[in-house]
């Protein structure tokens, strides 16, 4: 692992360091590896800094050998000729600008990539030493690992297989994360969230994360937004741009995190309480407050704000401190502040502004946030294991945030906390949730399924089980047709068929019969079943159209195919009959299709 560790250092300071002319094959090999097209050398070079005399004199040495003026051109730049330090020297920071001001976003994209892949490397080599001494239970760690398809099946059995020596374990173990790490540098904050998942390993992944932050995660501005459940008093939103503290919210809330760009709606909001925020810390500045009754009444509201106001020399300081516990939605310190010391004019300006955020919570759509990542400020990413998706068979311009926030806090419990939105053939709401509460979660959605499939759901993982999925129509189809395909050139035994349909249409009919004999059905139940009983009845409708138009020509094993399946339709028809008329239980019985799951 030593070499290793050096290469990768000498990697990172590729692209943290000025370039030399003794690096020209390394900068040759950045570029045939992000795909610049040889042919652009020219304006590269333009781009670059150096003179078009420079350029041309390269092209006269080499007439019709692009790979060699490239590497004429890249010389020059690296020997800082021309006007290449008025373009920032030859670092990597102006070769990826160069690359960017040509619209080859691609080509910089890969750069970065491949700068953000050494640093991550660099951050593992840094806490080898101390992972290779201290990490506990690999065995475990790497389970997770391979569930989280951060290592392969492959590699857990070799570090299973290395017991019971665990400097063996952690051996095998490592060398495979770097391995992982040098494909896709992100994996290494998967990586440090598994090690936080066991208790002698914590600080361990903490400091692993902490590094990981510091690089990778100081550029991005979120909108946090907290929607409360229906009885709360009013439809609420919170942003903040600052990183918040990781202990939840005492509210029950559904959150979401959302980029401080994504939309003028946003930064509407956002103005509406910037204003609202001037107005009021206007009104009290020139309004006389005694400063140690301020003081002491917001140290009774939240004592840990006492050694902050300690520091007060004044009302301006104390409502900068008080404007940092509020948000979007928390303004209630203020509001608090503002009617204990009955300031009316500012009493106006936040009642205005709870009116506008109430509508646009309200009306906020989910399209909005289509294909957004709302990560958590401050955190590493959800694991695979703590990750519950919903597969809605919703239109987004259909339907609010609020939709969602209903449907996900009343079949959750305020377990789950919303992660991203994304489109696909549906509406996806990917969320999270603590590991330890795995089990309750599944109990508690297994409770609310038949709400949550009335309202569209097609699909529902937690984990790394799939807990529901609906079947489509066109896969109970496909097999169908492929067998008309196979009849077409073949007489139908049509005789046969309509004997299968026969016992069909009897088993619905003696089915009608038994229902209306089931004298301890509920009301619900006998609903149930007639509608059951109408989707059988159209089903085999179809089936009959299907077959005396198509079925024109057949072969006698086409037949026997045919009557197979129509016998396997009865079969199933004959075990959803029992399922309907089972006395005392729901017709969907939830907890037992989990259980079986």
């Amino acid at each position: 692992m030593a070499t290793k560790t050096s290469s990768c250092s000498s990697s990172l300071s590729l692209f943290s360091s000025p370039f030399t002319i003794e690096e020209l094959i390394d900068v040759v090999d950045l570029l045939e590896g992000s795909g610049l097209p040889q042919t652009r050398w020219c304006e590269l070079g333009l781009k670059l800094g150096l003179h078009k005399n420079t350029l041309d004199g390269i092209e006269g040495n080499h007439p019709n050998n692009v790979y060699r003026c490239l590497m004429e051109c890249l010389s020059k730049w690296l020997s800082r000729a021309d006007n290449v330090d008025s373009k920032g020297g030859a670092t990597f920071d102006s070769l990826s600008d160069a690359l960017k001001s040509m619209n080859e976003n691609a080509a910089a994209d890969m750069l970065d990539q491949e700068k953000r892949k050494a640093k991550a490397i660099d951050i593992f080599n840094t806490h080898h030493p101390l992972l290779s001494q201290s990490l506990s239970d690999p065995v475990s760690v790497a389970i997770m690992l391979q569930r989280e398809g951060v290592i392969t099946g492959q590699i857990l059995a070799s570090v299973e297989s290395a017991s019971p020596s665990v400097p063996s374990q952690l051996e095998v173990l490592l060398a495979a994360i770097i391995v992982a790490i040098e494909s896709k540098y992100s994996l290494l904050q998967t990586f440090a969230s598994v090690l936080c998942k066991f208790t002698g390993n914590v600080k361990l992944g903490t400091v692993i994360q902490r590094d990981y932050d510091k690089y990778f995660n100081d550029d991005n501005k979120v909108i946090r937004v907290v929607i409360p459940d229906d009885d709360m008093s009013t439809n609420t939103l919170s942003t903040r741009t600052t990183i918040p503290s990781p202990t939840p919210p005492i509210t029950p809330t559904v959150e979401i995190a959302i980029p401080q760009c994504m939309s003028d709606e946003f930064t509407s909001i956002q103005t509406s309480y910037g204003r609202m925020l001037y107005k009021v810390r206007k009104i009290m500045k020139n309004k006389p407050l005694p400063l140690d009754d301020v003081k002491e009444y917001l140290c009774c509201f939240k004592k840990s704000l006492k050694i902050s106001l300690s520091e007060c020399r004044d009302i301006s300081e104390v409502l900068s401190i008080v404007e940092n516990e509020c948000s979007l939605i928390n303004i209630k310190l203020l509001q608090s502040l503002v009617d204990e010391f009955e300031i009316e004019e500012a009493e106006k300006y936040i009642t205005e502004y709870k009116a506008i955020l109430k509508e646009f919570c309200r009306t906020v759509k989910i399209t909005l946030c289509l294909n957004e990542k709302f990560e958590a400020l401050g955190g590493s990413p959800s694991l695979q294991c703590e990750t519950v998706t919903y597969v809605f068979d919703w239109e987004p311009d259909e339907h609010m945030l609020q939709d969602i926030k209903q449907i996900i806090s009343k079949t959750s419990g305020k377990l789950v906390k919303i992660k991203y939105i994304k489109k696909g053939n549906s509406i996806i709401v990917t969320c999270s949730f603590p590991h330890s509460l795995t089990g309750a979660l599944i109990i508690k959605l297994s409770e609310n399924l038949k709400l949550l499939i009335k309202n569209g759901l097609m699909k529902l993982t937690v984990g790394y089980c799939t807990i529901w999925k609906k079947k489509k129509i066109q896969e109970i189809q496909e097999p169908l047709e492929e067998e008309v395909q196979e009849m077409k050139e073949q007489p139908c035994d049509t005789k046969r068929i309509k004997e299968t349909a026969q016992q069909l249409t009897n088993i619905i009919s003696d089915k009608e019969k038994e229902d209306q004999n089931e004298e301890e059905c509920t009301l619900v139940e006998l609903k149930e079943v007639k509608e059951a009983t109408n989707d059988l009845e159209e089903k085999l409708q179809r089936m009959k159209k299907e077959y005396h138009i198509k079925c024109r020509t057949d072969s006698t094993s086409a037949s026997n195919k045919i009557i197979k399946g129509m016998r396997m339709e009865i079969e199933q028809i004959s075990t959803n009959k029992t399922g309907l008329l089972d006395q005392n239980e729901s017709l969907i019985d939830i907890k037992r299709e989990i259980a079986e799951l």
